[in-house]
């Protein structure tokens, strides 16, 4: 055997068992009748195989095609009655970036005061549903590493794990948005290549979540305009849930039991602020607009973009209103997350002595 092919192979052998671990659970919550069970079962199994090390993240390369395929599903949930409900927006995205500026706060006072934590950690932990560019910026600066990334994975998968199961016993969800036909061989290629296209231009862009939003708006194009009334089939779409549950599950890669336990008080009560806030604000949007709280609280709660839409569409909810704020919330974190902690001199980048401790 070729030396190349090994790396290879033990790649593969990987991926085969990160997404085998991600299925037994999806059919073990499934086969329990569980709220969302192809991604919350996923979320829960591979959560807690990465903190074994059981698992390894999957490949940049097959997460951008994951990426795609949700986004090419979602989009079949849009319909003309979709737009029209678009009016309604703006009064949620300014509600949204109060939401946002409150929970943030709240996070940040809860660590800083309560906790202990120094500034620029405590500042880091605290933007809600940016995650991989608050990560990024925390890193350039002097905040503690373990915490951020802590309390901000715990985060996410609190809301994965759970969420979908409060809002299913709450009643404040529809049946899920897979009620279309399953598309032919025809009517596949079209939303496939259509999605691609889209895909490949958002991030030629480098917008946020470019690949599965700009799939998700392609396809969505397609059937508000009436041009298709029909959904990618399960055998396709099934698998890519799965394979999201196993993204967010090994976002705890890396991490200990311990360093979790040590931080899980503050992880809690970080959690809390900024979920009672979600729930506060949706209840009141949703009652002001008319629109499901459910609906309000996926897309205004501190989780991924990714699995917040995919959440939405599991639950019959509005997938494009639910993506279009958190992409609106990720475009504003991004811009003022340098700038407020400039402000508060949360900004101090990391001493250059310090940067070959970054890789332990």
């Amino acid at each position: 055997m070729s030396p190349d092919r090994k790396p290879n192979l033990a790649a593969a052998r990987d991926v085969a068992v990160t997404f085998g671990v991600a299925a037994c659970g999806a059919v073990l919550a499934w086969s329990v009748a569980f709220p969302a069970p192809w991604l919350v079962g996923a979320v829960m199994a591979t959560s807690a195989a990465s903190l074994a090390n059981l698992v390894q993240p999957l490949p940049n390369r097959l997460r951008d095609v994951i990426f795609v395929l949700l986004g090419a599903s979602m989009g079949s949930a849009v319909t003309p009655d979709t737009i029209r409900g678009v009016a309604l927006w703006p009064g949620s995205m300014a509600a949204l970036g109060i939401a946002v500026s409150a929970m943030v706060a709240a996070s940040y006072l809860i660590l800083r005061r309560g906790f202990g934590w120094d500034r620029v950690t405590a500042f880091y932990a605290s933007p809600p549903g940016a995650l991989s560019a608050t990560l990024a910026m925390a890193a350039t600066t002097s905040a503690d590493m373990s915490k951020v990334a802590v309390v901000q994975v715990f985060r996410v998968f609190v809301l994965v794990a759970v969420a979908p199961v409060a809002i299913a016993v709450s009643g404040a969800h529809a049946p899920p948005l897979m009620t279309a036909p399953q598309a032919g061989l025809g009517a596949m290629a079209a939303i496939l290549g259509s999605a691609g296209a889209g895909a490949l231009l958002f991030k030629a862009c480098k917008l946020p979540g470019g690949l599965m939003v700009g799939a998700f708006g392609a396809s969505a194009a397609l059937h508000a305009s009436g041009v298709l009334a029909a959904r990618l089939p399960d055998w396709l779409t099934l698998p890519t849930f799965v394979a999201l549950g196993a993204i967010v599950g090994t976002r705890f890669a890396g991490l200990t039991p311990r360093a979790i336990l040590a931080l899980m008080r503050a992880s809690l009560a970080s959690f809390a602020a900024t979920a009672g806030l979600g729930i506060a604000f949706a209840v009141g949007v949703g009652w002001s607009l008319g629109l499901p709280a459910g609906q309000v609280f996926v897309a205004f709660a501190p989780g991924g973009l990714e699995a917040m839409m995919l959440t939405a569409y599991l639950l019959g909810l509005d997938p494009a209103y639910v993506g279009a704020h958190h992409v609106a919330r990720f475009i504003a974190l991004s811009f003022a997350v340098p700038i407020v902690a400039r402000l508060i001199g949360a900004g101090v980048t990391r001493a250059p002595e310090s940067a070959p401790e970054r890789d332990r």
